[in-house]
């Protein structure tokens, strides 16, 4: 596999969203042959030049749509051409940031049919904004329109017969969202001539849909990476000799947003990023009833509908509107002669987690295009014999692409922008003529979801006031209102079928307009094992599971009656600090916070008992800590944290060690700088002090002069990728800031991005280790370590196996082992496809974690002693300290507590978590990523845990 930035075709793919879809419909409607574009514009006229520039910079007849073959003319409002100094899709011309958001403020400033508005701000301060096209008089009567949707999007608020007045009345609002995957650079361009030809075109489609249609635009959704982009295009790639093929690995900048690329778009349910926040708000203020993100990968422009398995909170009524859409679409655009427009195929349809998500949760419908795509503004020869999509060749025609592509055709940008921007105009002239139906049936799910939740069980989901982290819980309780979904709290006890739930705990209904989203995020996912197309992404998102909560289902429908009182307003754990003395003990019960707190306890002494005592006739467990500060040191700390703090005359005499903070670096390649990204997001969230390095810093050497800890986010590639990374073939590519190229050289900067850390890198990180450093390698970036002979002792499994994102059942091995303090005995773990890690049965005692609960190969036969018998064999190899293991329950057996695995029997018993000794250091090695995307919350402390014990680790 060769290192590369951005991959080409086929990992650019992993770049762009699945929604959801629904069983293969009816065929698309074979091509017509293209009508005469001579006169097509009539009643417009053309604005002079532009339907010259366009067909010269349309590579071949076929790629121009009747639709956009020319530029209205206008003699008061400026078009794109007038404003940027070319026709949008020009070769090799790319618009920044304010050039695009600039052009929109003019076109407002020009006419009464555009309105803009900030809707945000990115985490390096640059804005985004979305624009209002539509009639003057729709625009004048926004607010009121606004309000019209937010009345249809709650069924308590409306009846029948009001929604179907208001249907009548009301507008619909189709959002665009360009921009979002800054390596997809077409359409911010295409939106600017598009909001153009919709505020001055006076043809009749255009004109409905001004009239039945508030189109919302947000032209750059990313503004960071858009920035970023387009400098790196200037410098780097603009120019630059050789074939797509051959500079493809070098046409992204290693960057897009502060913290993420492409899974920007991967953050739909937990909201962290700024770009996420403004649009989630935007949508609960407008509540549109379509959100139309805008992609760039496949050959010619896939239309979204998908292949399944499909989502199911999302109502049938929007996978149909997603098929009527996109047959609109593929047969208006056939009829005018385009070819490689195709739907169906590409993703699944399950994971909701993508950014327009929030529209099929929200009872609106969330779609997307990806239309074919340079990642830049060059024109090059694109060759398609070998790309498959659904098993495949793309150039094959099948049901659902009867006018496939060529096989080697010739691709500019304004070829994307003109199969880009005529979709896009046939699907609002789809929303304009089917208006009233569109909102309507927007109440309709929204009304079907009430009912079903007062129906069908389950009617509730229960959370005990009473977790292992309370912070966690009330973290939970917040992400389901950041959605919109309604918590509620007992205000009396509640007797519940066979249980009885005390006052204070939480209760997430499920008679409400949200509902089915509800129960997806707290459910089980279970994917179809048998299902022949692979899944797209993560298979399961259980809430409980991924923040370490408890949480049950309800099927007694008395719950719906039982007293309770909404809650109005964020929680925040409450930290205390009870009892008199001036030590002061927390019990480790799992809190995420630990880490933080020790930060803020700066230079004060924290002690964490190695076994378990009693203080005060409480039981502390393993990790409990022993703090010796100031009352009012604590005191803000609990108060920061949520962590409980119970004073104590005296140190309890108990085994412990010192608690020292190490000096945390974070490493990142120049290849793979995504899941690095979110491990800096985490502490950067906790404010947990780090070291951003790269490979320059291992390359200068003398690591242990600066680092007691080296932590490697998981990271994609062979060991051949790591160590020698992007092809010094392309040296220099410089990625620092310069006054020219202000976006370039953050969050991180290197005069030359390319050759890896090298042999001498690898030596150096080496010596860090053998010397007495730390180096915790998260999920692929174990590789390294492994596969580059750091530690002799592991090997890397190839095969057999595949675990697409899924919740994993785990136990503890070595219970006395720091990593897992604050974890039962029986926990688990979110598991992603990626190498797992073992050893040698010699080695065994190095297992900290292990997947599942079967005992590995060679200890089979005690397993079936206990099965026989009854009777808890003990296990020979643990240490003396360990405690005896506990009879184990049936019904924690199981592998899998929510998604998919295949291959059990190769992952069940294998090594989840392995502290190896490497000379006078250690190399912790997890066999999965336990710092996920900000989801999966429960096994953060694995890390944490590393970090505070770096040097207390038993032998």
């Amino acid at each position: 596999m060769k290192a590369r930035l951005v991959p080409t075709l086929l990992l650019a793919l992993a770049s762009c969203i699945p929604i959801f879809a629904q069983q293969p419909p009816p065929p698309a409607p074979a091509a017509a042959p293209p009508p005469a574009a001579e006169g097509s514009w009539a009643p417009d006229v053309p604005e002079p030049g532009s339907v010259e520039k366009i067909k010269e910079y349309t590579t071949a007849p076929e790629y121009l749509a009747e639709s956009v073959a020319y530029v209205p003319d206008s003699a008061t409002v400026p078009s794109p051409t007038k404003v940027l100094g070319h026709l949008v899709g020009a070769p090799d011309e790319l618009s920044r940031v304010a050039d695009v958001h600039g052009y929109f403020r003019k076109l407002a400033a020009a006419t009464d049919r555009v309105r803009v508005e900030v809707i945000g701000t990115s985490e390096e301060g640059r804005e985004m904004i979305v624009a209002f096209v539509s009639d003057a008089e729709n625009l004048a009567a926004l607010d009121r329109y606004k309000d019209l949707t937010a009345r249809l999007a709650d069924p308590r608020r409306t009846t029948r017969d009001e929604a179907r007045r208001l249907a009548g009345e009301g507008k619909v609002f189709y959002w665009l969202t360009g921009g979002l995957h800054s390596a997809e650079t077409g359409s911010p361009e295409m939106l600017m001539e598009l909001a153009y030809r919709l505020a001055v075109s006076e043809k009749p489609e255009i004109q409905a849909i001004r009239k039945s249609t508030i189109v919302m635009i947000t032209p750059v959704t990313e503004p960071d990476g858009r920035d970023r982009m387009v400098d790196w295009y200037y410098r780097n790639v603009r120019g630059r000799k050789g074939s797509y093929e051959e500079i493809g690995d070098i046409l992204s900048p290693p960057y897009w947003g502060h913290y993420v690329l492409h899974d920007n778009n991967r953050d739909g349910m937990q909201v962290t990023q700024a770009l996420t926040r403004a649009i989630h708000e935007t949508f609960y203020a407008f509540h549109p009833q379509v959100m139309h993100d805008l992609h760039e990968s496949l050959p010619l422009l896939y239309i979204m509908t998908g292949y399944g398995p499909y989502n199911k909170a999302i109502d049938p009524v929007t996978i149909d509107e997603w098929t009527q859409f996109g047959y609109h679409e593929a047969g208006a655009l056939a009829a005018q002669g385009l070819p490689g427009v195709f739907t169906w195929a590409f993703f699944d349809g399950w994971w909701p987690g993508y950014l327009n998500s929030v529209a099929n949760e929200h009872h609106s419908v969330g779609r997307f295009y990806e239309t074919f795509g340079n990642a830049t503004a060059g024109t090059y020869d694109r060759d398609l014999s070998r790309a498959r999509f659904a098993g495949k060749p793309v150039t094959d025609v099948e049901w659902y692409r009867l006018t496939p592509p060529k096989k080697k055709l010739r691709w500019s940008l304004r070829n994307n922008t003109n199969y880009m921007e005529a979709g896009v105009l046939s699907a609002l002239q789809y929303a304009s003529l089917h208006r009233e139906e569109m909102l309507l049936d927007f109440w309709t799910k929204g009304n079907r979801a009430l009912q079903k939740g007062r129906t069908e069980a389950p009617y509730a989901w229960v959370l005990p006031a009473d977790q292992r982290d309370p912070a966690r819980l009330a973290y939970l309780i917040n992400q389901l209102r950041q959605h919109r979904i309604e918590v509620h709290r007992l205000t009396a006890e509640a007797k519940l079928g066979s249980k009885t739930w005390p006052a204070g705990t939480y209760v997430v209904r499920m008679d409400q307009p949200y509902g089915p989203f509800a129960n997806n995020l707290l459910e089980e996912q279970k994917f179809p094992p048998d299902e022949p197309n692979p899944p797209y992404d993560d298979v399961a998102w259980t809430w409980p599971l991924m923040y370490g909560v408890t949480a049950e289902s309800v099927a007694d429908k008395k719950v719906l009656d039982a007293a309770m009182e909404p809650v109005a307003s964020n929680l925040a754990a409450e930290g205390t600090v009870s009892g008199a003395g001036e030590v002061f003990l927390v019990r480790d019960t799992g809190q995420t916070a630990l880490l933080e707190a020790r930060v803020l306890l700066g230079t004060n002494q924290v002690d964490a008992a190695e076994v378990a005592f009693t203080a005060g006739g409480v039981n502390y467990p393993p990790g409990s800590w022993i703090v010796q500060a100031p009352r009012a040191a604590v005191e803000e700390v609990a108060r920061r944290t949520g962590l409980a703090f119970t004073a104590a005359a005296t140190v309890p005499d108990v085994k412990r060690h010192l608690v020292d903070l190490p000096r945390l670096a974070v490493l990142h390649n120049w290849i793979d700088t995504q899941d690095a990204g979110w491990v800096r997001y985490t502490f950067d969230r906790a404010k947990i002090p780090y070291t951003s390095i790269n490979d320059d810093d291992l390359k200068r050497g003398n690591l242990a002069e600066r680092f007691d800890v080296i932590l490697y986010p998981t990271t994609g590639g062979s060991l051949a990728d790591l160590v020698h990374g992007i092809d010094p073939k392309f040296s220099p590519l410089p990625f620092t800031r310069t006054p020219e190229f202000p976006s370039q050289g953050i969050p991180d900067a290197s005069e030359d991005i390319t050759g890896g850390m090298g042999f001498e890198g690898l030596l150096n990180l080496n010596r860090f280790v053998q010397g007495g450093g730390v180096l915790i390698a998260l999920g692929g970036a174990g590789r390294l370590p492994v596969d580059g002979g750091m530690v002799r002792q592991a090997s890397v499994l190839q095969g057999g196996f595949n675990t697409p994102g899924s919740e994993l059942r785990a136990k503890v091995v070595r219970p006395e082992h720091p990593i897992v303090y604050g974890y039962e005995e029986l926990t688990h773990v979110f598991r992603g496809n990626g190498p797992i890690y073992d050893v040698p049965r010699p080695e065994r005692s190095r297992v900290v974690l292990q997947f599942g609960t079967k005992k590995p190969e060679g200890e089979e036969e005690e397993a079936k002693k206990k099965d026989a018998s009854g009777i808890v064999v003990e296990d020979l190899d643990a240490p003396a300290s360990a405690p005896k293991p506990k009879p184990e329950r049936r019904e924690d057996n199981r592998l899998v507590l929510s998604g998919f695995v295949r291959g059990e029997e190769m992952v069940n018993g294998k090594p989840a978590i392995l502290d190896l000794p490497a000379g006078k250091g250690r190399v912790i090695l997890f066999s999965f990523d336990p710092l996920h995307r900000f989801l999966n919350l429960s096994d953060f402390r694995f890390v944490y845990n590393a970090i505070l014990n770096w040097n207390d680790f038993p032998q």
